[in-house]
């Protein structure tokens, strides 16, 4: 204790002696504060490496089972072997397999992904031969576009993909800190060979020998070099075609050219998507920027250059849809929080003054608050971070807190001087008196957030390490702010404050009054403090856990749930329906703009709704879902809630995705029967159907054909054969595809018919040698822990808690008997709750446990940090109280204000024990040093308690979430302002309550030894 009074004293003595030097080192922080602030990279999210791999294997045109027992088992088998996987799912569709594999946060991902594409190489030799590619993607936070652009009008523009590259996508591309842009829902026209099967036949062109053909006579290389008159010349052959024209007069037999048997033409790839925006087809564009690019400078830029081409005359008739801004939703978060730190801020230095009364030492004490978040933008620039909302909301919170340890120091100074005329030796004093209780208080506050930063790291301890350093960095610089510059400040104020007599004395009269009726009445207030501690089971037992809520009430997403794998056509029908209903009700339902997205099979629209609704969206859901118009093809419903909030999820694990699906369709209506459970549905839909084509080995070997022969023309048919790019001087590169005629598409008639062969007398058709018939299938097998599996999902209405849709979930499960070899697990909500619960629980008690050893260190004592620790329990009850009050239910963001708190609350612990134990050992009796000194502490107590409530007010009563659409700061706020308060009030009088009864048990205890050593030496006296 002697040695932290000395060293706080060594340093307010330094800051006198040098006031130049000290006023120039905070100056130059200053500096680099706001230097930092103007280059630090402003962003959303900070840049997360996420522990996931995604390998895509891309197989077009191929049956889910098909894919599933060729490559996803494969693949699944070979990546099963890498070490520290956390899960392992697949999904196997018609053009793809999927997998995803989730690790542990402390691993490696880059090496992972290289460990990932060895396993695959590996094993590449047992894939299908015609598999092209594998691509192995990692994700980070800073790979999401930052701007999503939906581009339509009256016109059509399907055909556009020169202009829009031309006059949007490049310039873009041009713009300082813009990575990369997609341009989707137009595509470039390709070079179409298309062959007419009876010409094919009737000139007997061998299809498999004409597609050689055409790859080799479109070619680049390199013949190696010779040398003429000392100079290397290298020889470089080319055949590369020229022109369109040119393609359509290669000989591909004798007497036989292309243009022949082939129409050779530009044509516009078939739409395999739509997009819909205001009823008219759209586009899409994403623009992604560059690792540390300012996200608000790129979108600036980026929005000057859409603001240039909707301006330009090739851009007339084309209406620009900003669907998703990154940098309007971060600015807006950001501006939300600033706001809300500033009236906090404001509040705070109007208590301030009220207390102190004298406007030069209240500017003296808020001082700190910009010096230390300029000192924390500097460090925080130099160790690499960013500036988004996660180490703003640090900020935030810190702000508050950065003028305790001013306040405390403060007034120990101006109690010192009014008993002492000279001020430095008063200043010295006062600074060393309190130097041990401001440098525990922050060390407390600091050392909670240890488990997040270096303990088992998981996607909640992740995000929470860029809050917990702003807080870290921003509150050890206000404690070096108040042991070096504070004390220097307060010798330049030459006259004392103005102390609130009145007031002040009523205060402590009253406080004095209670204060000893509690000394003198300990077993009854040691019952009272007792029945308060009980009393947490009322509102325990009350409350509900939840998980946070998305408040995202921009934008709400209507699945349809097509039944069946109907064309891109049928389901546009079904989506220019549903467009029309909510544009018929479009005031009544509050909606600024639809936009929609579909496939074959598969449709989804964005609902844009109109600034500050006036209703609630659950309601505005209900509406729309009471008069919704029926559909043929569809069973629309309301997307399943992603992230964090909103959606549960059940997924069924056993052998058979068939009898995973007749399950699924029998636990479906009973999950729709459960109260607070909306839009039940399965992730799969059985109603696709395959054509099934089996050839006759014998009948195709009498025509000298193998099973393979005639799986290549089919193949040519339906969904042709890429040859070589061809790149023209206007056109740039072109793709170029050999193709039968589009008939053969949309016919089974005419594919039956199909020439395979022609012999010396008669042409061999499809019939002849296979037999077609048309099986229902899955539309995909989704795979879980290399375990065939099945998901039921829906959302979660607004007034039913995570906890709640468990219990009744489980109820109505256990109910059902399902078959041997087959099973069930939570998941989503529920799973991501117990993962972030299971972690704060275990951080929580590790912050405590860390907080009794910091302050058993610095106080030299295990008696006084458990007299502390007394006001930490009392917090407990106070925000489970809060909770129920205000209606809130107990959620991770509530837990992550439990854990701010304790580091915050065991400061008015601190600074009363260390007071009265100084006095003691300065010979004062312990009864009246308690009493002198709580009295000479409740006035810094109740500033830094009221300080710190009214800065994180704001947040506690506004609607600012994380984002803008994120899960609100609101319970935070609750859990801290709750917990502070109630502390507070209680450990003012129960906290040196527990010192004196601890001493008297230490009393009592060396007693009972000194007792207990006297008898052992009478004893072996007497024997």
């Amino acid at each position: 204790m002697d040695k932290f009074a000395h060293a706080g004293a060594v340093l307010a003595s330094f800051a006198i002696r040098r006031p130049v030097t000290i006023t120039m080192v905070f100056i130059s922080l200053l500096i680099m504060g706001l230097g930092a602030s103007r280059y630090l990279p402003l962003e959303k999210f900070p840049g997360i490496d996420f522990p996931e791999l995604f390998i895509q294997v891309p197989y077009q045109d191929a049956t889910p089972g098909e894919i599933e027992k060729m490559i996803t088992r494969p693949v699944e088998e070979a990546l099963a072997t890498m070490s520290g996987i956390k899960r392992l799912r697949s999904v196997s569709n018609e053009n793809s397999a999927e997998i995803n594999i989730r690790f542990d946060w402390d691993a490696n991902i880059k090496a992972k992904s290289i460990e990932a594409r060895e396993k695959i190489d590996a094993i590449r030799h047992l894939l299908p031969a015609d598999v092209e590619r594998v691509m192995v993607f990692k994700f980070n936070l800073a790979d999401m576009p930052v701007f999503q652009l939906r581009l339509s009008s009256d016109r059509d523009i399907s055909n556009s993909y020169d202009l829009l590259e031309r006059n949007l996508k490049m310039p873009i591309e041009r713009v300082k800190g813009v990575s990369r842009v997609e341009l989707y829902g137009v595509q470039k026209k390709q070079i179409s060979i298309r062959l007419d099967p009876d010409r094919v036949a009737a000139l007997h062109v061998d299809v498999a020998l004409l597609t050689q053909t055409l790859r080799d006579a479109n070619f680049s290389m390199t013949a190696g070099q010779f040398f003429d008159l000392d100079q290397k010349i290298t020889i470089n052959p080319s055949g590369e075609y020229q022109s369109k024209e040119e393609i359509a007069d290669i000989i591909v037999m004798r007497n036989v050219r292309l243009s022949d048997i082939a129409e050779v033409k530009y044509e516009t790839p078939k739409a395999v998507e739509g997009r819909h925006l205001d009823k008219t087809h759209a586009i899409g564009l994403n623009i992604f920027r560059e690792s540390g690019a300012n996200l608000v400078e790129v979108s600036t830029a980026v929005m000057a250059e859409i603001e240039n081409a909707k301006n330009s005359t090739a851009f007339s008739g084309i209406n620009v849809f900003v669907m998703q801004d990154e940098a309007t939703s971060v600015t807006q978060s950001l501006q939300d929080l600033i706001n809300s730190g500033l009236v906090g801020g404001f509040l705070s230095i109007i208590v301030l003054y009220l207390f102190l009364r004298n406007l030069a030492t209240t500017l003296v004490v808020v001082l700190s608050v910009p010096f230390a978040i300029c000192i924390t933008l500097a460090c925080m620039y130099f160790m690499g971070y960013t500036l988004n909302i996660l180490s703003l909301m640090g900020l935030m919170l810190a702000v508050g807190m950065l003028v305790d340890n001013a306040v405390v120091v403060t007034e120990s100074i101006f109690q010192e001087r009014e008993k002492s005329d000279d001020i430095i030796e008063a200043t010295k004093k006062g600074v060393s008196l309190v130097s041990l209780a401001v440098i525990a208080g922050t060390a407390t506050t600091v050392i909670v957030f240890l488990p997040n930063i270096v303990g088992v790291k998981a996607e909640l301890t992740v995000f929470l390490e860029h809050v917990a350093v702003s807080i870290c960095i921003s509150l050890v610089a206000s404690l070096v702010i108040a042991q070096t510059l504070i004390p220097l400040l307060t010798t330049k104020l030459k006259i004392k404050p103005k102390l609130v007599q009145q007031k002040t004395s009523r205060l402590k009269t009253v406080y004095e009054r209670i204060l000893r009726w509690t000394i003198a009445h300990q077993k009854g207030t040691a019952a009272i403090a007792v029945a308060i501690l009980l009393s947490t089971a009322i509102p325990m037992s009350l409350l509900k856990s939840d998980e946070d809520s998305n408040n995202n009430q921009d934008r709400i997403w209507l699945n349809y749930d097509i039944q069946g794998n109907y064309s891109l056509e049928e389901v546009e029908k079904s989506v220019a329906k549903m467009e029309d209903y909510l544009y018929a009700n479009k005031e009544k339902f509050h909606i600024k703009q639809v936009y929609s997205y579909y496939t074959a099979g598969f449709a989804v629209s964005g609902i844009t709704l109109e600034d500050d609704l006036p209703v609630k969206v659950k309601d505005l859901k209900n509406d729309i879902k009471e008069t919704l118009p029926l559909f043929a093809r569809a069973k629309p419903s309301f997307q399943w809630d992603q992230g964090s909030g909103g959606g549960v999820r059940l997924t069924l694990f056993g052998q058979s995705s068939e009898n995973l699906l007749r399950l699924a369709n029998q636990i479906v209506p009973v999950m729709n029967s459960v109260e607070g459970l909306t839009d039940v549905k399965t992730d799969v839909d059985g109603q696709d159907f395959e054509l099934q084509l089996s050839v006759d080995r014998e009948k195709a070997f009498r025509f000298g054909l193998s099973s393979s022969d005639v799986a290549n023309i089919v193949s040519t048919a339906l969904r042709g054969t890429n040859l070589r790019t061809f790149r023209g001087e206007a056109e740039g590169e072109v793709s170029i595809k050999l193709m039968f005629d589009e008939a053969l598409q949309t016919s089974v008639e005419k594919l039956r018919n199909l020439t395979i062969f022609r012999d010396e007398n008669q042409n061999v058709t499809l019939d002849m040698v296979a037999t077609m018939k048309v099986e229902p299938r899955l539309s995909q097998i989704q795979r879980s822990s290399r375990q065939t599996s099945l998901s039921i999902g829906g959302n979660l209405e607004a007034d039913v808690t995570v906890d709640e849709a468990r219990e009744r979930i489980e109820r109505i499960m256990q109910n059902i008997e399902l078959p041997s070899g087959y099973s069930w697990s939570l998941e989503g909500s529920f799973q991501r709750q117990d993962e972030d619960e299971s972690i704060m629980l275990t951080n929580m008690i590790l912050a405590i446990i860390m907080i009794y050893i910091v302050m058993a260190a610095l106080f030299e004592s295990l008696m006084l940090p458990t007299a502390v620790l007394t006001s930490l329990f009392f917090s407990f009850t106070g925000v489970f109280w809060a909770f129920l009050i205000t209606g809130n239910a107990m959620t991770v963001m509530g837990m992550i204000g439990m854990l701010i708190l304790m580091g915050i609350v065991v400061n008015n612990g601190i600074v009363l024990v260390d007071r009265i134990n100084h006095l003691a050992n300065m010979g004062m009796s312990v009864p009246d040093a308690i009493i002198e000194g709580c009295l000479s502490r409740v006035r810094p107590i109740l500033m830094t308690v009221l300080t710190t409530v009214l800065g994180l007010l704001p947040l506690a009563l506004g609607d600012v979430s994380i984002g803008g659409d994120g899960p609100p700061y609101a319970p935070m706020a609750i859990a801290i302002i709750g917990g502070l308060l109630f502390s507070t009030v209680t450990s003012l009088f129960l906290v040196p309550l527990a010192y004196l009864l601890l001493l008297k048990v230490r009393r009592a205890t060396v007693a009972m030894i000194s007792e207990s050593k006297q008898v052992v030496s009478k004893v072996i006296k007497a024997a």
